[in-house]
């Protein structure tokens, strides 16, 4: 049965979006500028307060597929699951990787573009064509890992009502390991370094209204919370800048989750918000949040695009080389988005009908 569509998770994506947008616009300004300057301070400060983007967006997967599968799931239904996210994320992921693998070299040292079968292929596991493409990494991890918590949530109320506790332990376990024991390999890439947020969006997702009762109830307190881990966080990264403090990894690992959790709750009651008091506002974040994915995939090529082209001397100029190109990545790939999604279903139903 068809579940009612969430619009305030279209606005929770927007949102993450544009985080990612941020970090990724204002990651040179944190090394290019002079360190412990007001620039770089402010330009990391921005920077540091965004980290919530990529957590948020597995949390919101958490959310999505747990909600949309509850008291709807079967195991027959893993096979139809597994061939939709091929065709949605892992097409996708394959032919941006081609993409970037090319174009990387034609923007960087356009004189020796080639391509061999086996160095793309290299790329593939951990996706090293593209910096920002591990974020489909880890999230397929969570899709073939899926079936079975769902199918666990579905046959046991113990492990459902306890859903959000095992991912909590899943990933305290790991980070020990890491952290403590043998450093492991890719620990960034790898589904357990974010296992928390999956299962508490997970966990919301199946309680979906209850969740709602709950955090119309105590937002005053989770947004405060939010707010004071994040700048806790960026404000350890500032202190370290100035090597007045020094803070372990484990401090802002627990840190970093624990800002991405408490942002994603208040996003959804945020999304509410907007959605029932600023329909305008909430129809650009819905317009946005529909076209994220895309966004995500073509910016870092119009954001180094932008880079290699220009690069001003005076600070001033800085600052609006900087926003520019926050505008560019923004604009550029959500006009394309658009355009895409006007003509490719005219391009596809002249296939059929030639076909």
């Amino acid at each position: 049965m068809a579940k009612t569509k969430l619009l305030e998770l279209d606005i929770v994506r927007a949102i993450a979006i544009l985080a990612v947008l941020t970090i990724h616009g204002t990651s040179e300004a944190t090394v290019d500028l002079q360190s412990g300057s007001l620039a770089q301070s402010l330009y990391l400060a921005v920077n540091k307060l965004s980290n919530f983007a990529v957590p948020v967006f597995i949390f919101l997967s958490g959310v999505v597929l747990f909600y949309r599968y509850s008291g709807d799931w079967s195991a027959r239904q893993a096979l139809v699951f597994y061939r939709k996210r091929i065709q949605q994320i892992v097409i996708p992921y394959l032919i941006w990787s081609l993409f970037y693998y090319l174009y990387n070299q034609w923007l960087y040292d356009r004189a020796n573009l080639h391509f061999h079968w086996n160095e793309f292929l290299d790329l593939l596991p951990w996706a090293d064509a593209s910096y920002h493409l591990y974020f489909i990494i880890i999230i397929v991890q969570f899709y073939l890992l899926f079936p079975l918590l769902m199918s666990l949530c579905a046959s046991f109320g113990w492990f459902r009502r306890w859903f959000w506790l095992l991912g909590i332990l899943v990933q305290a376990v790991f980070v020990a390991i890491h952290h403590w024991g043998s450093p492991i390999e890719h620990f960034s890439s790898l589904c357990v370094d974010y296992f928390s947020l999956f299962t508490l969006g997970g966990f919301i997702g199946l309680y979906y209204e209850d969740f709602i009762a709950w955090i119309n109830r105590r937002y005053f307190f989770v947004l405060p919370a939010a707010v004071l881990c994040g700048v806790i966080f960026m404000m350890c990264f500032q202190l370290e800048e100035r090597e007045l403090l020094h803070v372990s990894t484990l401090w802002y690992h627990l840190l970093f989750t624990l800002y991405a959790m408490l942002a994603g709750m208040c996003f959804i009651w945020i999304g509410r918000w907007l959605l029932r008091h600023a329909p305008k506002v909430s129809k650009a974040f819905l317009a946005l949040g529909a076209a994220s994915f895309g966004i995500y995939l073509v910016h870092p090529a119009v954001l180094s695009y932008w880079h290699i082209r220009y690069l001003p001397e005076q600070i001033y100029s800085y600052h609006v080389y900087t926003l520019a190109g926050f505008l560019l990545v923004l604009f550029v790939p959500w006009l394309l988005v658009y355009i895409y999604g006007k003509l490719a279903p005219a391009v596809f139903r002249g296939i059929k009908r030639k076909a």
